[in-house]
């Protein structure tokens, strides 16, 4: 059996499994890269406040001007790199029979490779949910590293914004078996998953551009509510020491930052 990509009920000369590898690919980096960029952000937190360098810097600027310069920072790093790999790979996707020639394929045989085009609109909105899902999970790991005083507290305290990265790259799943239907459409609007879903729907079919900007819209006022919250837990706990908060403690902050 063979499986053909079909867009706007045309043939787009992809095959069906490519275009599945091209998906998870996709995702699995967001998920690699949230992660990794993440914990950078909770670990140079922290080793600042267990310095004491974070008193020395919060007397010249706000606590909120140190998150977001944090943040900003390890995010153009991320997104510098994600952006070679992109480039590399939509030069690699345009210009595959000629590089395939100069390991000596012939002709013939190099249009029979088939390998999923990564077009630059796929390219913008995977690079656009990067961003966006960054600055809500960065402003999550930044409150977790101000919060706790030694290593071994971040790792208990990572666990609920891991887990939640980590929901958001299994709801590829049912996404995949139906990238069109309810289920799909409502994850497109979670702001903890949309970085994750509206990309990999994207990457098999187009989307029309009001679902497109509804699922933007959503994600940056989920961002707004996330980085108030953790702006305020960062305030307050840049400048705490000994145990971890409990969540009434943290609640307190909160209210009273």
């Amino acid at each position: 059996m063979n499986s053909s990509k079909v867009t706007e009920g045309k043939l787009t000369g992809e095959s069906g499994a490519s275009s599945f590898w091209l998906a998870y690919i996709m995702t699995f980096i967001l998920y690699i890269s949230l992660v990794l960029y993440g914990i950078q952000v909770m670990s140079s937190v922290l080793e600042e406040k267990t310095s004491r360098i974070m008193e020395i810097l919060a007397s010249s600027l706000t606590p909120f001007q140190l998150m977001l310069g944090k943040v900003v920072g390890v995010c153009s790093v991320g997104l510098f790199q994600l952006g070679i790999w992109s480039a590399t790979s939509l030069y690699l996707t345009s210009n595959l029979v000629p590089i395939l020639k100069l390991f000596g394929v012939s002709p013939e045989a190099a249009a029979g490779v088939s390998i999923p085009a990564i077009s630059p609109a796929l390219l913008a909105v995977f690079l656009t949910f990067f961003l966006l899902g960054f600055f809500l999970y960065a402003a999550l790991y930044a409150a977790v590293g101000s919060m706790c005083s030694t290593q071994q507290d971040t790792q208990q305290a990572q666990q609920p914004v891991t887990l939640s990265i980590l929901t958001g790259f299994m709801c590829m799943f049912p996404v995949l078996n139906d990238p069109s239907g309810s289920l799909a459409r409502t994850l497109s609007l979670i702001p903890f998953v949309a970085p994750f879903v509206t990309p990999l729907r994207y990457s098999i079919s187009p989307l029309p551009p009001g679902e497109l900007f509804l699922s933007i819209g959503s994600t940056l006022a989920g961002i707004f509510v996330i980085v108030w919250i953790a702006s305020r837990i960062y305030r307050v706990g840049i400048l705490a020491y000994g145990k971890r908060p409990t969540f009434k403690e943290l609640w307190g902050w909160i209210r009273t930052a």
